[in-house]
């Protein structure tokens, strides 16, 4: 899986520092003298200095605010670096990582990531990575690629299934076959289109090639990179790490062997553990295993600083035309700029500071300078502090501008810049962060050794210490010192970062009618320039390669040499979570989960609009997305965001759409509510939503319209990167009810919705049907409530919340029922065409499914999980896109979907052949067994203190119920699969089709499909 850009990394890299450590959080249930006892029996096994199974004890660090025990060793042999975190968490995790350079675009460190995966000494068998899927019961499984990373995790609550996957990727890294096969199938390779006609021109094909045509195809992810090649070109920033498709067949095979032997070296490498298991058993394993058979080398694979520019340098790269973006602005720019070491932590944590403040938020100075304006219409994804290279880096970016307002964006960032120097931040605007990151702290997910390891990267891998990030009380500690002493501290760091800073890279991006014509035009010329120095041999051995590959993809393998769990490791018994439920303020139902959150409430609150009237409906979404952005009573749309930032989480409001679990005729559409808050913080909480429902400021027509240009620009940006999820939603739109007024609320029809908005000149209609829906929706009268907080603040919670809900208008109903189908809704087969100029397709097909609590619901989702093993093969082995596969929600649709896919109606006919697949018997028992596995991976995910009883609250499913159908799972067999796949898809009354992609001649002359054009 690629990770090249800035914006994804972003979302991790940030995971422990500021605001962005919301998602930093923490699964312990335990309290100080549980950390104390397990950091005590740590201490007592190693202390620094001692020698365990090769490695040596460097240093033992305890974390009290994260709730860890940090030990760094360092393996004897080969200098091999290792983090163990020490935790009292089940959801253990296991990561490899290696500091990986390339020097050209060829997307050499990428494609090794994909065929290190497809075998090994050990596990010889095809793709072991993916045949591991369905063997384990991981809770994460992938391998990323960096600019400068390549890393390798996983996480498992399974003793067994830990040493399992941990046997798998250490055999994967360091013994990899890496046939020419894998490398022609995973990388790159010349074939025929029809492999089975020697006379059909010859083609590139290849799943990264492909992958990386989709990700470019993405205008704003060709302009990150851009950004980042441009502003550190001297060394391996300057290139796609990737793969640039025009690049990426200059690779070869040789090319690739050797990128391997000296970057996935144990001397450079690192390893990390976290969790609850024994360290003396990893490094045993890893050091007996592995590391004992190598000696340390210098792998020369050091990043070093970008030197300094003496005056700023500025670039124009073209993209390809938007269709979902304004016709008028399309044109984006990114004022960007070098800025420190990664190593040097504190100095970081103040420029992740600085970032926020002048970004986030509407009280963020370049948020009111260039997005209230409208002189953008939103942040480019680029925009904010980075610290994933050697250098970081500080971007203020904007899309969707007009070509003419380049300079006049250029000064007004000068100007801000300026003002900030001048005026510095309310000090309140500080302690709003430094509130988040404490609260971010104590905040708890499920996946917080997963997170951590991610945000540790990039700094580990180029030699600063994962150690001393870690201990974040000590960095705000020393920052509040450095204000305090000096007002006037933050200032100073702007004008010494940016405005003396003569490193500053500016890149402007337009759209061009001819882009997607001239990037065709220049792969054929490639294509044909490869094409006409090939000798008649040349010809041969494609040909005898092609059908050498088919073979070897058609063949049956025997995957017992890889390691697995078995059916039988999966419990029979749930263990109940326990629940409480109330009512309050006159019959507002309220269900209460008393658990160890750490000194934070969590609410959460479901408004029923089934009453709301048709005209209104589709206004949903939008109202979710602005109603705590606008201002409420007294407070302004700025101050209920400084008030939000102080004493919250944040208040969210998102669509809330569930079939009922037993009753398929009957159905829940509502808004949630959801907001978590320190508990000494709930009565600051609970009066801003009290202002929200009683006094929502939805009369600011500048600031709505600003909202609706930002959340039209994300909507719109997330079509590429999710294109197969869209294409599903859309798929079964057609099969039922509620999957139609999915695709309305968050699927295309949405995002046509939200552009005609966001063109139109008056929103004053608008924005009154909006004050209608908070009239209607704002109330007590259908609204439910769930509760999680720590048993000892109950009395006060209950307390707090007496007071919210009497506070608010209306009259509970008491029992609220589910909303039944409408007669106005006739579900129908449909197929449809949504034309957009991608040069890859996102495919689907979709049939009606079953309510949870069917009886065929298990053997659906079993279903759905075994015919990967077909699918995969088909679409992503044999036919070189990026993913494929089948997915089976219970309550909703069955779904087929395809991703990154060069291949369109093609793989249609690939989706009915995995059905044939099925009836045919052309799997066994253990592909069964396996398929559970799989599906209980995510069944059986751990569940972190604040999330604990949203199952019952959102889904209404019962404990009894999800005891009731992870039975259904666990029993079904061979027959049932055939049955349900016969019942469900071949004959099927009904089915939906969808294919997002570029023009298809075929399609479009087929009366049966219908083409949208945008």
């Amino acid at each position: 899986m690629l990770r090249s850009f800035a914006s994804l990394r972003r979302r991790v890299i940030s995971g422990v520092k500021l605001q962005k450590a919301r998602s930093v959080v923490s699964s312990h249930r335990r309290g100080r003298s549980a950390l104390a006892s397990v950091g005590d029996a740590v201490k007592e096994e190693f202390e620094v200095g001692r020698e365990v199974s090769g490695f040596l004890v460097k240093e033992i660090q305890d974390v009290p605010e994260l709730h860890l025990t940090a030990i760094r060793l360092e393996h004897l042999a080969t200098g091999a670096d290792y983090l163990h975190i020490d935790r009292n968490d089940q959801n253990n995790v296991f990561c490899v990582g290696f500091r990986t350079t390339p020097r050209d675009s060829t997307g050499v460190p990428h494609i090794l990531e994909h065929t290190v995966l497809c075998g090994s000494k050990k596990y010889p068998c095809r793709d072991p990575f993916f045949k591991m899927l369905n063997r384990s019961l991981s809770t994460f499984m992938n391998a990323l690629t960096g600019s400068d990373y390549t890393m390798y995790p996983f996480s498992t609550q399974h003793p067994v299934d830990f040493r399992n996957l941990m046997s798998v990727y250490l055999d994967a890294v360091f013994r990899p076959n890496l046939s020419e096969m894998d490398f022609l199938q995973e990388g790159w390779r010349l074939e025929h289109q029809d492999i089975q006609d020697k006379s059909s021109p010859l083609v590139f094909k290849g799943v990264v090639f492909n992958e990386m045509k989709g990700v470019f195809a993405d205008s704003q992810q060709l302009f990150m990179q851009k950004l980042q090649n441009g502003l550190f070109p001297s060394h391996t920033y300057g290139v796609v790490s990737g793969g640039d498709p025009l690049s990426i067949p200059q690779l070869t095979w040789q090319q690739l062997k050797d990128f391997h032997a000296y970057h996935y070296h144990p001397s450079n490498a690192r390893f990390y553990t976290y969790g609850n298991q024994p360290l003396s058993h990893h490094l045993e394993f890893i050091n007996d295993n592995y590391l004992s058979n190598y000696a340390k080398i210098n792998p020369q694979t050091e990043v070093p600083e970008e030197p300094s520019w003496s005056q700023p340098l500025y670039a124009h790269i073209d993209c390809g035309v938007d269709p979902m973006a304004s016709g008028e602005a399309q044109t984006s720019i990114a004022v960007s700029y070098k800025l420190i070491n990664i190593t040097d932590t504190f100095e970081t944590f103040i420029l992740q500071v600085l970032g926020e403040l002048m970004m986030n938020g509407p009280n963020a100075p370049f948020y009111k300078s260039l997005l209230e304006p409208k002189l953008g219409s939103s942040f480019s994804p680029s925009s904010g502090f980075d610290s994933h290279t050697r250098n970081t880096s500080f971007t203020v970016g904007l899309q969707g501008i007009r070509s003419d307002d380049i300079e006049k964006i250029k000064c007004v960032i000068d100007e801000t810049f300026d003002k900030m120097i001048k005026d510095g931040f309310p000090m309140e605007r500080v302690e709003a962060i430094l509130h988040n990151l404490e609260l971010g702290i104590k905040h708890q997910t499920s996946n917080f050794g997963l997170g951590l390891v991610m945000a540790l990267t990039p700094l580990w891998n180029l030699g600063g210490d994962p150690v001393n990030a870690l201990q974040i009380n000590r960095n705000i500690t020393k920052f509040r010192k450095c204000i305090d002493k000096n007002p006037e501290f933050l200032q100073e760091k702007i004008a010494e970062y940016f405005k003396k800073n003569t490193h500053k890279y500016t890149l402007t991006m337009s759209p061009q009618l001819d882009y997607e014509a001239k990037a065709q035009k220049a792969e054929e010329a490639l294509l044909g320039e490869q094409v006409s120095a090939l000798t008649n041999d040349d010809h041969v051995r494609i040909w005898e390669q092609g059908h050498i590959l088919a073979r070897k993809q058609e063949e049956e393998e025997d995957p017992s040499c890889l390691p697995t769990l078995q059916v039988s490791d999966i419990s029979r018994n749930v263990s109940p979570v326990l629940l409480t439920d109330i009512t309050l303020s006159g019959g507002v139902p309220v269900q209460i989960s008393d658990q160890p959150t750490n000194g934070i409430t969590y609410f959460s609150a479901v408004l029923d609009t089934q009453d709301i009237p048709d005209h209104l409906r589709s206004l949903v979404p939008l109202f979710c997305g602005v109603v705590t952005r606008m201002g409420a009573g007294h407070l302004d749309f700025r101050q209920i965001d400084q008030e939000m930032d102080l004493f919250t989480g944040g208040l969210d409001a998102c669509t809330h759409l569930i079939t009922h679990p037993i009753n398929a005729a009957q159905y829940e559409e509502g808004i949630l509510l959801s907001s978590h808050c320190l508990d000494q913080n709930l009565a600051k909480m609970l009066d801003l939503w009290t202002l929200i429902f009683n006094e929502v400021k939805l009369d600011d027509i500048q600031r709505f319209s600003t909202l609706v240009n930002m959340i039209a620009t994300n909507q719109a940006n997330s079509l590429v990167y999710s294109g197969h999820r869209y294409a599903m939603t859309a798929s079964s739109a057609t099969t039922s009810h509620v999957a139609a007024l999915t695709e309305c609320w968050s699927g295309l029809k949405y995002l046509r919705q939200m552009k005609a908005l966001s063109e139109a000149e008056d929103l004053s209609h608008t924005l009154e049907q909006l004050r209608e829906l908070a009239g209607l929706l704002l109330s007590r009268r259908r609204m439910r409530v769930a509760i999680n907080a720590v048993p000892n603040h109950r009395d006060t919670v209950l307390h707090s919340f007496e007071n919210f809900l009497n506070n608010l208008a209306g009259n509970p109903d008491g029992c609220i029922s589910h909303a039944s189908l409408p007669e106005t809704f006739t579900p129908h087969t449909s197929k449809t065409h949504h034309v957009f100029p991608f040069p890859v397709n996102f495919a689907s097909k979709s049939f009606p499914g079953v309510p949870y609590a069917h009886p065929d619901s298990g053997a659906l989702r079993v279903l759905a999980r075994l015919m990967f093993r077909f699918l995969h093969r088909e679409i992503r082995e044999k036919g070189g896109a990026y993913g494929g596969g089948a997915a089976a929600s219970p309550g909703g649709a069955f779904s087929f979907y395809s991703y990154r896919d060069p291949h369109s109606t093609q793989t249609l006919d690939t989706f009915d052949a995995a059905v044939e697949w099925v009836l045919s018997g052309g799997f066994n028992e253990r592909d069964v067994a396996e398929a559970k596995l799989g599906v209980f991976q995510s069944v059986d995910a751990p569940v972190s203190p604040g999330s604990q009883g949203r199952r019952r609250f959102l889904s209404h499913i019962t404990d009894e119920l999800f005891a009731e159908h992870r039975r259904l799972i666990l029993d079904t067999e061979s027959q049932d699969l055939v049955k349900v796949a016969r019942t469900y898809l071949r004959e099927a009354v009904l089915e939906g089709a969808c294919l997002i992609g570029p023009h298809n001649d075929k399609i479009s002359s087929d009366c049966f499909w219908n083409t949208i054009t945008n």
